[in-house]
């Protein structure tokens, strides 16, 4: 069994003349290699895979490959009009896609028939746009469906706003999603999340946020974990641990996180401060009163941009590469491999991985 790694080449905000995302060999985690290199019709912010099945959300696409065979890939279709997000969601039972998307909220589309996608739905996320906009300082970045809503944190790079928050979409009608709730997640500008039982926790700039969710219109937030000087951009839950991606932001731990929003409105949403460095963090969340960190492993590969979790295996899609950490003694995780021998003037985005017979 062969096993296959994607992620997309990045030079967010701009968007680039050439993109492509990239197919690495990860079937020994320890000894990543390059396979191939495959153009896109926009930069792909997240993907999501399924019976050799590849979804690349894109910059004014979606795209559909056929990767049942890799390293042979081919495509299968392409919807116009898609406005990506940190988060592309395959729902199985539904034959579904959840989208989120800078700040056009999310949307849903019909992949029932992969050659005729069919946009189901969508709703924002309270801020008007202009036609042809895709990314910009606030919007949904991470998504994650539990039963008929959509939870998702929205990330505000204006410091001075403060309009970060928890959006809980109802899709139980397509034709007419609605916000069942928000919650402001001040002072966490979160950027990713998870969730754990009844809990979901928020992540972002200098800390996370545990919110109880167990009555999914009234979200209620019950506890706080300060992490100064961090950046969290990805989250999972695995094995009743928070796992989280992100970067070590470039004040001391002592300055105050005013000054780390600051330094993150200068951003708008990829780093392009290569000298970054990227971490890992294990969270236990078994008390979500008071989430406890763990552990923390410095990435070297930099800014965590992507995360997948697949057989005890941590795939993070960074700013100078990809990493492998092993995650089977999930409270002490282990780097297996770095991987940067890829274009260094570009960033790596998002994360799928691919087996094949």
């Amino acid at each position: 069994m062969k096993r296959f790694m994607i992620t997309s080449e990045s030079e967010l905000p701009i968007e680039p003349s050439d993109p492509a995302f990239v197919v690495l060999d990860v079937t020994d985690p320890r000894k990543i290699s390059f396979v191939d290199r495959i153009r896109t019709l926009g930069t792909t912010v997240s993907f999501a895979s399924h019976n050799g099945l590849l979804f690349c959300s894109e910059i004014g696409h979606l795209e559909i490959f056929d990767v049942s065979s890799l390293p042979k890939i081919s495509r299968v279709s392409m919807f116009e009009g898609n406005h990506p997000g940190n988060t592309t969601q395959y729902e199985v039972s539904e034959k579904r896609l959840y989208l989120s998307s800078y700040q056009h909220g999310i949307s849903v589309i019909d992949v029932k028939n992969p050659t005729s996608p069919v946009l189901l739905g969508s709703c924002d996320c309270d801020i008007s746009v202009e036609p042809g906009a895709g990314i910009g300082p606030y919007g949904i970045s991470q998504i994650v469906k539990r039963g008929h809503y959509v939870f998702g944190v929205a990330m505000d790079y204006v410091a001075t706003k403060e309009r970060e928050a928890l959006y809980v979409y109802d899709v139980s009608d397509f034709e007419n999603i609605r916000k069942a709730a928000r919650l402001s997640t001040t002072p966490v500008k979160g950027h990713g999340m998870a969730i754990a039982g009844s809990h979901l926790f928020a992540v972002g700039a200098c800390g996370i946020l545990s919110i109880d969710i167990s009555s999914p219109e009234e979200p209620l937030t019950i506890g706080e974990l300060p992490l100064e000087g961090r950046f969290g951009v990805f989250a999972r839950d695995y094995r009743n641990r928070l796992l989280i991606s992100g970067r070590i932001l470039e004040f001391a731990e002592e300055e105050s996180s005013a000054k780390a929003d600051s330094k993150l409105s200068s951003k708008p949403l990829l780093s392009s401060d290569r000298s970054q460095n990227g971490f890992f963090q294990v969270i236990d969340v078994s008390n979500p009163i008071h989430p406890r960190l763990l552990s923390e492993t410095r990435i070297d590969t930099g800014e965590g941009f992507g995360l997948l979790v697949d057989k005890d295996i941590a795939y993070l899609a960074c700013s100078n590469g990809v990493a492998t950490v092993d995650v089977k003694d999930v409270n002490n995780p282990a780097v297996l491999a770095l991987f940067d021998e890829l274009d260094q003037t570009k960033e790596y985005i998002g994360a799928a991985i691919v087996e094949v017979d």
